[in-house]
């Protein structure tokens, strides 16, 4: 048996590595691209007045929101390698156009960006996770590779961080868009050797009546039983709530960190100087939060350390907005502040891995990037009205909303930690939702 077994691990180790060796590549050409972004387009509306940099961003998260949830249902149809292929060339297409100082190929990029962002969130996760239960890995590994892949974002923004600003100080503001391209197609050339796996409605499938439908028809059908499938679980739709609540109220975060440690500072002549630096410390939170999180579920479930994630985001939250309408009781502001941040994104770190383990065990495999897509459309739709906020209400108020957020969601999870039904683990109930669909 111990033969079988250092076969095992040594199988695992080598899946691991193959899918680990691209997630890094991907993620840390998506991290080029998010470190100028925002002053490149700044940039091109002085000498262009047409170009709106809040309706760019706007527009991205509003087509992940409405075009991206039906990718889902062509990634588990058509195959999840082939949809992270798709990914590739989306993203070289999208940097290309990045080039453009034009607002019509601005905004074609953020639209091709929305559904991009909606692959990268589903597809990967939804071809790994299968595969891992088709080479017949323990299912509790899963959780090593989720947390491998937090330690690795986090550590990849901070190197990416660096070689932003070495490409950017030789090339222009456009100098990580160009390199991201080199690292996307990189990362393509790692997807050519994996195998294809797809999900329910495959083209090779021959389902009921359904065997002569389109590839729309096909979608809709798949969308249809993604949300019966989510409707009919409460465990699922807790999950969904969670991710959805979580995450909206992170990138609102994203989009006010920098004006509140700037004011804190007195300025942002005060804080440039050391922006890069915080951004690395705020990085660097994210990979220490992912192997707490990989220590936590040894000896805790996974649904009691995600509530208690929750709950510390909750009250990291709560620091901006007693230093900002209670301000005078604070002495340190800045280190209160950015001290909170940190453990935020330590928060961020755990969650990641923790709701990726929350998706393999509740998602049925079958409908994995659908169900991964539907639970991103109200995501996005948080989000889109998260990059608003700022223009409407103060930033203390802002961050009030994100607290309170993260507050229904920790309530969301203690219903799931409580509560008496147990949903077996997805991989074990695709036979009866197959079954229910034939019924």
């Amino acid at each position: 048996a111990k033969p079988e077994c250092n076969k095992l691990h040594k199988e695992f180790a080598g899946f691991q590595r193959s899918y680990l060796c691209v997630y890094v590549l991907i993620m840390l050409a998506d991290w080029l691209q998010g470190t100028h972004m925002y002053t490149l387009y700044s940039n091109y509306a002085e000498t262009n007045s047409s170009i709106s940099v809040g309706t760019l961003f706007f527009t991205g998260f509003l087509a992940a929101g409405v075009i991206g949830t039906f990718t889902g249902p062509l990634v588990d149809r058509y195959g999840r390698k082939n949809a992270c292929l798709v990914y590739i060339a989306l993203e070289i297409v999208i940097n290309c156009l990045e080039h453009l100082a034009l607002m019509r190929w601005l905004m074609l990029g953020r639209i091709l960006g929305g559904v991009s962002t909606s692959l990268l969130f589903s597809a990967f996760e939804a071809w790994m996770v299968t595969e891992h239960r088709r080479r017949g890995f323990p299912e509790e590994w899963l959780a090593r590779t989720f947390g491998s892949c937090a330690v690795w974002n986090g550590g990849t923004a901070i190197v990416a961080g660096f070689l932003a600003q070495v490409a950017a100080d030789r090339l222009g503001d456009i100098g990580p868009f160009q390199l991201a391209i080199v690292l996307t197609a990189l990362a393509g050339i790692g997807i050519l050797p994996w195998a294809e796996n797809f999900g329910q409605c495959s083209s090779g499938s021959s389902d009921g009546g359904s065997g002569g439908a389109s590839g729309a028809d096909m979608g809709e059908i798949a969308l249809v039983h993604a949300w019966r499938a989510v409707a009919r679980s409460p465990a699922l739709l807790t999950v969904g709530c969670v991710y959805a609540l979580f995450e909206g109220a992170m990138y609102t975060f994203v989009f006010n960190w920098v004006p509140t440690l700037a004011f804190a500072l007195g300025g942002f002549t005060e804080f440039a100087p050391v922006q890069g630096l915080l951004f690395s410390c705020l990085m660097a939170a994210i990979s220490i939060g992912g192997e707490l999180n990989t220590f936590a579920c040894r000896v805790a479930s996974v649904e009691a350390v995600l509530a208690a994630i929750l709950l510390t985001a909750c009250v990291c939250m709560l620091v901006p907005v007693y230093c900002g309408i209670g301000g005078a009781g604070c002495l340190l502001p800045f280190s209160a502040q950015f001290g909170a941040f940190l453990g935020f994104e330590v928060c961020v770190g755990a969650f990641q891995p923790c709701i990726a383990t929350h998706r393999s065990k509740y998602v049925p495999d079958a409908m994995q990037s659908t169900v991964n897509n539907l639970f991103r459309f109200p995501l996005n739709m948080l989000v889109a009205a998260g990059t608003m906020l700022s223009d409407w209400l103060p930033l203390p108020v802002v961050f009030a909303i994100c607290a309170g957020a993260h507050g229904i969601a920790a309530l969301c999870q203690a219903r799931l930690v409580s509560s008496r039904y147990v949903q077996p683990l997805a991989v074990e109930r695709d036979a009866a939702l197959s079954s229910d669909k034939t019924k």
